[in-house]
Formats: C-alpha cells, sequence, structure tokens
C-alpha cells in the first residue's frame, strides 16, 4: 500500500480483532442504526438505506495471502476487474450484514474494476443458525442462485436470528419460495455431505489462512485492516485503483532549467498562479509538471485544508495515501523555508528521506520554526496571485479517523496548466 503523504497528523488508531460479537467498538458520534425494511429483498437493493455504523476491524494476519480461485467460490463482477475483494463472511454475524450490504454498493460503484468473492466462514461458536445459513446458501447455489440466498439471509437477518435453529429450519421455506427455488430439491441438498464439505471447505480455507473471525475482506490478496464502514472502504477502494495508473518509475528529466515556469491551479472556487522554482528543485519541479501534463492532478479533492496553515492535493484516490507509484529524492536544503504564506512542497512522510511522490501542500501562513519544516519537507514554488481562493477552500481533513469520520466531499482541483517561457 502506498505509505500516507502525512504533514502534520500522525494518528494511532486502535483496531480491534473482527469477531463477530456486536460488542466490537464503534465510533462514539456514529449514528443509530437504520432498521430495514421487510420488503427490502436484496443486498443489492439497499443502497439508499445503508447503515450508518463504523465498526473496526483487524484479521490479525498481516502477511497472509489469498488462496488461489477454487470451484467454492461465489462471483459477482467481470473476470478482467483489477480489483478482486474477497469477504469471509457468516451470514448471522451483524457486522458481515453492513460489510456485505458496502462491498456491493463498491461493486456497483466501480463495475468495471471491482469483483467480489464470497467464502464461507461460519462462527459455530458465537452464532448457532450460522452453519445453517452457509449450508442454505450453498444448496441455493446448487440451482444456480447463491446470490439470491445470500441476499434473502442478509436482508431479513433481523427476523431470523434470534430463531431457534428449528424455527429458521422452518423460515427457510419462506426464502425457498421468495427466490424461486424448487423446495424439494432445496431440502434435500440442505444437509447432504456434498454441502456439508463446500461450507468445510471454507472454513479449512479461512483457517489455513489464521483468520481470526468474520468478517474478513482481502483486496487482492491482502488482508484489509481499518473502519468497516462504506466511507472507508470507498476510500480505500479508490486507493486500490489508484495502482492502475501508477507509474513504473519517476520521470526522466524533461524541463529546460533555463525556462520560467508557472503553473494554473482551477479549483472550484477560483484559479490559483504558482511560480515553479526549477533551479531550486529540479527534480520535484520536473515530477510536478510531468504529472501535471499527464492528467493526474486532474479532478481531483483537496483532501487536508487547515484554515490558517496549509492545504493539501495531489491524490487522485482523495484518501491521502495515493501517489503514483514511486518516490523522488529531496530537495529540501536549498534555501527556501516556510516563512510566509504561499509556499509549495512536496508533501512526504515525516522522517522518512527521499519520500515524496505526488502529493503537495501550499501554506496559508508562516509555519512556526518549532513545527520543524524547515529542511523536512521540498519547497519548490511560491503563489503569485490567488492565495486568497485557497483561504476559502473548505476545511477538510480526511486523516483524522477518530474525531472526524467521515469528512464532507472537499473541494476540487480541477486542472493544472503549466505555462512555460
Amino acid at each position: 500500500m502506498t505509505k500516507r503523504a502525512l504533514i502534520l497528523i500522525e494518528l494511532a488508531t486502535a483496531l480491534l480483532c473482527a469477531a463477530c460479537a456486536p460488542a466490537a467498538a464503534q465510533i462514539s458520534t456514529a449514528p443509530t442504526r437504520t432498521p430495514l425494511s421487510a420488503s427490502q429483498l436484496s443486498v443489492r437493493q439497499l443502497t439508499a438505506t445503508r447503515l450508518a455504523v463504523t465498526p473496526l476491524i483487524i484479521t490479525l494476519t498481516p502477511a497472509a495471502t489469498a488462496t488461489p480461485a477454487h470451484p467454492d467460490d461465489h462471483i459477482l463482477g467481470p473476470d478482467s476487474a483489477f480489483l478482486a475483494i474477497v469477504m469471509y463472511g457468516d451470514f448471522q454475524c451483524a457486522p458481515c450484514l453492513d460489510v456485505a450490504r458496502s462491498v456491493e454498493i463498491l461493486r456497483e460503484r466501480y463495475q468495471a474494476d471491482v469483483r467480489l468473492v464470497w467464502r464461507n466462514f461460519p462462527q459455530t461458536a458465537q452464532n448457532d443458525k450460522a452453519l445453517i445459513a452457509a449450508q442454505a446458501a450453498e444448496a441455493a447455489a446448487a440451482q444456480g442462485k447463491f446470490w439470491e440466498m445470500h441476499d434473502q439471509l442478509y436482508t431479513h437477518q433481523g427476523e431470523w436470528a434470534a430463531m431457534t435453529p428449528a424455527q429458521f429450519r422452518v423460515k427457510l421455506t419462506d426464502y425457498v419460495k421468495i427466490v424461486g427455488l424448487d423446495q424439494a430439491a432445496f431440502t434435500e441438498a440442505l444437509d447432504s455431505s456434498a454441502v456439508i464439505a463446500t461450507v468445510q471447505r471454507g472454513i479449512t480455507d479461512a483457517q489455513a489462512l489464521q483468520l481470526k473471525g468474520a468478517p474478513v475482506l482481502l483486496f487482492n490478496g491482502q488482508p484489509y485492516s481499518g473502519r468497516i464502514d462504506l466511507y472507508a472502504l470507498d476510500d480505500y477502494t479508490q486507493l486500490r485503483l489508484l495502482e492502475k495508473r501508477g507509474y513504473a518509475h519517476q520521470p526522466d528529466l524533461q524541463i529546460d532549467l533555463n525556462k520560467r515556469y508557472t503553473a494554473v491551479l482551477v479549483t472550484e472556487k477560483g484559479s490559483v498562479e504558482i511560480e515553479l522554482n526549477a533551479k531550486a528543485a529540479p527534480v520535484t519541479v520536473n515530477n510536478f509538471i510531468v504529472l501535471a501534463r499527464d492528467g493526474w492532478y486532474n479532478n481531483i479533492t483537496f483532501h487536508l485544508v487547515m484554515p490558517g496553515s496549509l492545504v493539501q492535493t495531489g491524490d487522485p484516490s482523495g484518501s491521502g495515501f495515493g501517489g503514483p507509484g514511486y518516490h523522488i529524492i529531496d530537495e529540501h536544503d536549498n534555501g527556501a523555508l516556510f516563512d510566509r504564506a504561499g509556499q509549495v512542497a512536496m508533501a512526504s512522510t515525516r522522517g522518512e528521506p527521499n519520500s515524496g511522490g505526488s502529493q503537495f501542500f501550499i501554506t496559508l501562513a508562516a509555519l512556526r520554526p518549532e513545527a520543524d519544516y524547515d529542511k523536512q519537507f521540498t519547497i519548490f514554488g511560491h503563489v503569485t496571485s490567488g492565495l486568497d481562493v485557497l483561504q476559502k477552500l473548505t476545511t477538510r481533513n480526511a486523516f483524522d479517523e477518530i474525531s472526524y469520520p467521515n469528512p464532507l466531499p472537499g473541494d476540487k482541483l480541477l486542472s493544472v496548466t503549466i505555462k512555460e517561457s
């Protein structure tokens, strides 16, 4: 994953085990859960009623990778999709319902680039009907309707989760009718050795990866650790999809150091003009110009706006974690200081040399010496007009996942045009 180009904020996010227990921690500012209507028969119909909860998840096995695809996988989305999201799930698990809804919304948002893969991981120690539910989904799969039963089980989880196993088995007959299954064939398959073996293979697969509970998500084989609300998962999905646009290496030198370069940033609030200092920071200016001319900075978000301090952008994913796939060298020892507003600098990971990529920030005031920005970040330009435009940008902090978990959409950087003379 691309390193966070964080300037001001170093977060220590508390990660909790991804167990199914309802006691999993939630952000204190989260609104209450919205109950589901019984008429909502499909996860694919629930976009408008997304549950606004923000539990946390961690897999506890950061080195784990997905096993190769096998016949038991249930897949939605094109084989050509860039990003495969594998969910190890339990139909009786409440957080699993939230995640199932979120990943389906993501699939619909990024239809050409995302495919979903389901693998059974019923948590039988905590959930008394998890195994039966998994068998029901696989029995429906035998008639080509896995996802239809998947949606029924999750959409109506609230009505069957409190039933006894015997009552749940009776209730399944209603879902069989709604899905349009052959009742006799479903009943025969439900407890068949073939269905039981299929569910067990999913459990064995999860255990081989040392997964400790459900839900667990793998993005192209890499375990996801973080908040599991829709906002956070969408953020991470955009970050992973940014890899499609990544470059194999930093650009070769394409600028003429004897020429004068200016950049015009067109934002939603107006235009900003920047004088680029190619002689003081040739690698950084060259990198900025090449990315700008290639459209990297078009229609992206100011993901960090701190009034009276600075604004930051340059990450097309909008998460603040994204970059072009390479790093450039530091050129911060060039005599420029953060002693005034309008200084334009390359963002990088504090304490990690040569970690800049594409993100940059612009100061709205002189930064205090004690902040220790001087000779930490490469200054490669200065605002010559439009500083007032930057001061009008909407306050936003995409990094602050604890006190500000779901920031409103930020103002856009619409385009960057380079002029030379």
